[in-house]
């Protein structure tokens, strides 16, 4: 497989791989509607049910439950 690189426009760069083309760059600002905010206004992502796609059998997966806070599921597991 061949990736060539280029720089973009924008400040960030941009892979050629393949027959695709991969953006990579500085987030600058999101926006969200309300109705996916929790209570304190940070993005609760049960609210967005955001999908993910499988190319190699052109299916769509969602995101499941909260399994656990970061840094700390861990440690259950852990000590066992």
């Amino acid at each position: 497989m061949i990736i060539r690189q280029r720089k973009s426009r924008r400040g960030g760069n941009t892979y050629e791989i393949g027959l695709h083309t991969q953006f990579v760059g500085e987030i600058l600002d999101v926006k969200v509607e309300d109705s996916v905010c929790d209570g304190k206004g940070h993005v609760d992502i049960e609210k967005v049910k955001p999908m993910l796609f499988d190319p190699e059998v052109n299916t769509y997966h969602g995101v499941g439950r909260l399994l656990g806070r970061a840094f700390s599921i861990g440690k259950d597991i852990r000590g066992r």
